[in-house]
């Protein structure tokens, strides 16, 4: 009886060691509020318009750091126009001048460093002018892009009775090429009004 006793109190004795002998998963490692509560990173956005300027057909668009954009249309207040650009290029003022030679009348002008070049008429944007490489539109199209470049990203017009040189439009943006076949390279674009002497 003494014997029944030990063997029964020993069975429970095992069988609560096997019912608590339970695997232990080892914790998940601690969640990093920060890590967690952060988004993940977005692709960075394109030099041309990452907290930059682009060019095109109805004015210009300043970008953010962020690629958010803010349009200056042609018919924006000069003042207006000419700080946000001297701004997003740099901070040096633009070199202002008068043309009272123009066929629309006189109209001002402010050149910047980087070949840009801003045409004002009673007191509001007009057009603009660029003749140098670095500022492009947000599809790529800038100056010293070549012929195929400038035929993939838009359809291109050459004017054959440009007194000029060879002149295109691609779009709302047109230009100059260096030459008419395929070794040409975009010499100067322009949108809006200008002050060539045809």
């Amino acid at each position: 009886m003494r014997l029944n006793a030990l063997t029964a109190l020993s069975l429970t004795a095992l069988a609560a060691l096997v019912g608590c002998d339970r695997s232990i998963e080892p914790a998940a490692p601690p969640v990093d509020q920060a890590e967690a509560t952060t988004p993940a990173a977005t692709p960075a956005a394109p030099a041309q318009i990452a907290g930059g300027l682009a060019i095109e057909g109805e004015g210009l668009r300043i970008f953010d750091a962020e690629g958010a954009a803010r349009a200056l249309p042609f018919g924006t207040p000069q003042e207006t126009v000419i700080t946000a650009v001297t701004a997003t290029t740099g901070g040096v003022a633009p070199e202002q001048s008068t043309n009272a030679e123009c066929g629309q009348g006189p109209v001002q002008q402010a050149a910047y460093a980087n070949g840009l070049q801003l045409l004002f008429q009673d007191g509001e944007f007009r057009g603009w002018f660029l003749d140098e490489a670095g500022l492009t539109t947000v599809d790529g199209v800038g100056v010293g892009a070549t012929r195929a470049a400038l035929n993939a990203a838009r359809t291109v017009e050459l004017q054959p009775d440009s007194t000029l040189g060879v002149e295109f439009t691609a779009g709302d943006v047109m230009g100059f090429l260096t030459s008419a076949d395929a070794s040409g390279t975009v010499a100067s674009l322009y949108a809006g009004e200008t002050c060539f002497f045809r």
